[in-house]
């Protein structure tokens, strides 16, 4: 038995995915995966609201094309299922007042100069209105429980939400799980509602006659056929593909451009910047060598994997081979990541966006792979999201 030198340390990163699928060495990026969801408005039956979400995904894809966002967006349906003309206007118009009451007690709830006994007060309140909006709104529930699947597994979830979708997306937003709030965002069109979720970007048309209608709604922000009302749109200037996404105008831009902001500053707001060891099992004890069986290594937060250490004292001057990381609850598996040696450390640079959870560090060599009882010696550092 010897005793090890400990080096600088090195770490690995593994990114979320689907149950099974390997990860392989860059394949992907050190930055959360976005998941864009268009939310549509009423009178929309399934075909409808999928042929926007086409549209919104085809225009988006050709803005980001060659920037930092190509080819890490995947795109989703929050579908508001319609039951009619008349339901759904009704509906409309008891989410908004829903939304107007929460928003009522969230405003009391954050005003300073309020002594604290009646804050504190007030706050309870505000939650149990919040709880009621939700369990209001099945088809919220729906939506809820579609946005917080995503954010649990690291990615960001932005909403891009047309007419009632706003609504549908204001409510939402009260029922998704605080711990991971910061990483959803919503981007507004055409909204009845007088606010956004999160404060996010808005878009309503000088020419949309309907939320023009509405006295509470946001005011319109954008004149966007330049005069001449765009009479081929038989809703009143209130229709997302052929008003607010008619090529070549300003509200088409303002979408996409607010969508593209959303994403990187929400990228931006979960990322760590500073480095920090994550897991290590080095120790000052005695070595040995020989496959020291399985290496359990936890995550706390999502993380930037940047480094990933192995010591192999016994490896007699051999290659560096690989890492990896095996997700024990998902299946998944990210790497293999090529290392190198600096003293008998093997050092891979995975560079690699991971989310928190248990994982099993796999090292290519376990028959050198040093240890001191069970699992080998492994270090881990990157940049943790919060």
């Amino acid at each position: 038995m010897k005793i090890r030198w400990i080096s600088h340390g090195v770490l690995l990163v593994t990114f979320l995915a689907m149950s099974g699928v390997v990860y392989g060495e860059g394949e992907q990026p050190c930055q959360p995966e976005v998941v864009v969801f268009f939310g549509n408005g009423v009178w929309n039956d399934v075909e409808s609201a999928e042929e926007s979400r086409e549209l919104l995904q085809k225009r988006l894809e050709i803005r980001i094309s060659g920037t930092n966002l190509d080819r890490t967006i995947t795109y989703e349906l929050a579908y508001n299922p319609s039951n009619g003309y008349l339901a759904d206007l009704l509906e409309t118009f008891e989410q908004d007042i829903q939304t107007n009451y929460s928003l009522f007690w969230n405003y009391l709830a954050d005003w300073d100069t309020m002594p604290d006994f009646l804050q504190d007060r007030i706050i309870a309140i505000a939650k149990e209105v919040d709880a009621a909006v939700v369990s209001a709104n099945p088809s919220v529930q729906e939506h809820i429980a579609l946005y917080n699947a995503y954010l649990r597994e690291g990615k960001i979830v932005v909403l891009v939400a047309h007419s009632q979708g706003n609504l549908y997306g204001n409510i939402a937003y009260l029922g998704i799980d605080q711990q991971y709030v910061d990483g959803f965002g919503m981007v507004s069109v055409a909204n009845p509602d007088s606010s956004v979720a999160g404060r996010g970007p808005y878009t309503t048309i000088d020419e949309d006659l309907i939320i023009n209608s509405i006295l509470s709604a946001l005011p319109p922000n954008l004149d966007n056929f330049f005069g001449p009302l765009n009479w081929g749109d038989i809703w009143g200037g209130h229709n997302f593909i052929k008003s607010y996404m008619a090529p070549g105008h300003k509200a088409e831009a303002k979408i996409l451009n607010d969508v593209v902001a959303m994403v990187n500053q929400l990228r931006e707001s979960n990322a760590g910047t500073e480095v920090v060891e994550i897991v290590n099992t080095y120790n000052i004890l005695g070595v040995s060598c020989g496959n020291p069986g399985t290496t359990l290594a936890t995550l706390s937060q999502d993380a930037c994997i940047t480094e990933i250490f192995t010591y192999h004292w016994c490896d007699k001057g051999q290659p560096a081979g690989t890492h990896a990381l095996y997700n024990i609850d998902t299946g998944v598996t990210y790497g293999p990541f090529s290392g190198t040696i600096d003293f008998r450390n093997w050092i891979s640079y995975p560079n690699t966006y991971v989310p928190a959870g248990s994982y099993e560090v796999i090292d290519s060599e376990p028959a050198t792979w040093s240890h001191t009882y069970s699992g080998g010696f492994v270090l881990i550092r990157g940049m943790l999201c919060y």
